[in-house]
């Protein structure tokens, strides 16, 4: 009702396991000779109940087309409770659209004017990136777009990459990759940098939308090309959405990715903040080859050694 942008894309399923089922890749046997149903080579897989269960994700449908932008863009949109049909930005510049949101708008619109008897106070880059927060989290994809695009450069402001990565996070959240792509597109040509956030925001958004291989393929080449690595959580969450769909050739394929960074060596051409990441990111026990196994065995799954 107040068309906050909330959406669940998959759940997770658990099914019983049986003994038959990993006999194949358990090779250790238990103190008493037999071999143990629950594990995967030194690894215990997940349980439930005490009971050994295999995990696996299932995507649920996506969210409702007039809460993706790339989805009613140049279209109408039909007002609840009403014949009349709007503009995406219009309906969602109506009052009735979100409470929190239009006081929050009308608010700053004060401040410009001095309405409370104080002298007009220009709005800054910071407040511009707050309010488009407030926009994101009320589910207003397009007003904060409104405001980034047009709202700022009309008051001499240019946005920043917190205000970009504030509103990928708001697509993310709605699994719009299109739009993500040319946000992502506009930073690029306005030679601003992307952040560990930025590629934060786009991988979950990808996730959200099931697509594992474009995730990775992305991961890597923000590594490649401008030396950014997303938060550790990151790598464990591509990680946990392709076993859990059962992708296990690009589980295998973004564990390739983690080892390269194993083997990154300190150069001169990178930055001490950039290899100060990497190194702590190489002693992460997260991503270690004991931790990668734990949890490929969590899904029922092995990793070699190689």
């Amino acid at each position: 009702k107040s068309g906050k942008a909330t959406h669940y894309f998959y759940r997770v399923l658990r099914s019983p396991v049986d003994d038959e089922d990993f006999l194949d890749i358990d090779n250790d046997d238990d103190d008493d000779g037999t071999t143990s149903a629950s594990s995967v080579g030194q690894h215990q897989i997940a349980r439930f109940r005490k009971q050994p269960v295999k995990v696996r994700l299932s995507m649920r449908p996506p969210p409702p087309y007039h809460k993706i932008p790339s989805q009613v863009r140049g279209k109408l949109v039909r007002k609840p409770g009403s014949e009349v049909k709007q503009l995406k930005l219009d309906r969602e510049s109506d009052p009735d659209w979100s409470p929190p949101l239009t006081a929050a708008i009308t608010f700053a619109d004060s401040l410009t004017q001095g309405a409370c008897g104080h002298d007009p106070i220009e709005l800054d880059l910071v407040s511009y990136s707050i309010l488009i927060n407030v926009c994101v989290n009320r589910g207003s994809c397009w007003r904060a777009m409104h405001i980034l695009d047009e709202v700022m450069p009309s008051n001499g402001i240019e946005p920043d990459v917190i205000a970009y990565n504030t509103l990928l996070d708001g697509l993310a959240r709605v699994g719009d990759a299109p739009t993500m792509k040319e946000y992502f597109n506009k930073m690029h040509a306005k030679n601003i940098q992307p952040t560990q956030h930025t590629v934060e925001a786009i991988v979950r958004g990808l996730l959200n939308l099931g697509d594992v291989g474009t995730a990775i393929t992305f991961v890597q080449d923000c590594f490649n090309q401008y030396s950014v690595l997303p938060p550790y959580t990151t790598h464990l969450k591509i990680l946990e959405v392709a076993l859990g769909r059962g992708l296990v050739y690009e589980a295998k394929r973004h564990v390739f990715v983690i080892q390269q960074l194993w083997k990154w060596q300190r150069n001169d051409y990178h930055s001490e903040e950039f290899c100060r990441l990497m190194e702590l990111t190489q002693k992460n026990p997260k991503l270690s080859k004991e931790a990668l196994q734990k949890l490929f065995a969590y899904f029922g799954e092995s990793l070699d050694d190689s």
